[in-house]
């Protein structure tokens, strides 16, 4: 679909260009003021109360509430918050930056997520963990939902139970695993992917050493891995903030083609502008 229009619903200006971003208490604002954000149809403006930015798109079918929609010219990740009117539906940001009209625009389903940090100090308290908060933010750029988050000790028994509850009970999408991915002995996070997978996925774990390396030659050290369970895409990260940011931006933009084929959704929204 394409983005054929931005009015500004207070003084019926149309604009071109825009930047979009969510503030700090998860409100959305367009040009750095609060306002709702719209999207309909070409054609139709039902009745709105209060600031709003419509947007017209050439839809060529009903939005439904947690439909994605990426903008393929820039970062721009929008989230189908609720259905205000009929063909009027609020949106959310998820992933800010700038939309303009002629944008092409991909719908996209969201992917469910769980973020399992591996940790012996965090699992007792004696060190806060901040690469799961850092990955349950990230993942909204490739429309990921936070399911699940929860923090477990350097033990593989508990992280095959917990990974296969997940897998097998909750279907998640997606389930990104952050430490004990390095060399110790309490390090068994890659041993307990591997015993409960169907497949190992090579590339994603080579990838996210290749690109690591350029930031620490320590990264060569790292057994990060990828794996699927039934339908389900298991990553496992390093336990730093900074080395499961930089490795989840490393293979973000294959996570969701992956889970796509795995779920056979090749031929349906995810592909279609």
């Amino acid at each position: 679909m394409k983005l054929l229009g931005i009015l500004n619903k207070d003084d019926h200006r149309e604009y071109g260009i825009c930047y979009v971003n969510m503030r700090a208490d998860g409100s959305s604002s367009i040009n750095g003021n609060m306002s709702d954000i719209l999207i309909t149809k070409p054609g139709l403006l039902p009745e709105i109360q209060g600031a709003a930015f419509v947007l017209r798109a050439s839809l060529d079918q009903d939005l439904e509430v947690g439909n994605i929609l990426a903008f393929s010219e820039s970062d721009v990740i929008l989230r189908v918050d609720a259905e205000e009117a009929p063909s009027l539906w609020k949106l959310s940001v998820q992933q800010g930056g700038f939309i303009s009209v002629s944008s092409d625009i991909q719908m996209w389903k969201p992917l469910h997520v769980g973020i399992l940090t591996v940790s012996d100090k965090a699992s007792q308290g004696l060190r806060e963990d901040t690469a799961g908060p850092a990955l349950a933010k990230a993942v909204s750029r490739i429309g990921g939902i936070v399911e699940k988050q929860y923090i477990l000790p350097d033990e593989q028994s508990e992280i095959e139970k917990l990974l296969c509850k997940w897998v097998d009970e909750a279907d998640l999408h997606v389930i990104l695993v952050t430490g004990g991915t390095g060399l110790s002995s309490r390090d068994v996070t890659p041993e307990a992917l591997e015993s409960i997978a169907d497949k190992i996925i090579p590339g994603i774990g080579e990838f996210m050493r290749s690109r690591t390396v350029y930031y620490t030659p320590r990264s060569i050290l790292s057994r990060g891995l990828a794996v699927t369970r039934k339908k389900s895409l298991i990553i496992a990260v390093p336990g730093s903030q900074t080395g499961a940011e930089e490795c989840f931006e490393a293979v973000a933009p294959v996570i969701r083609h992956g889970v796509e084929i795995l779920r056979d959704w090749e031929k349906e929204c995810g592909h279609k502008k």
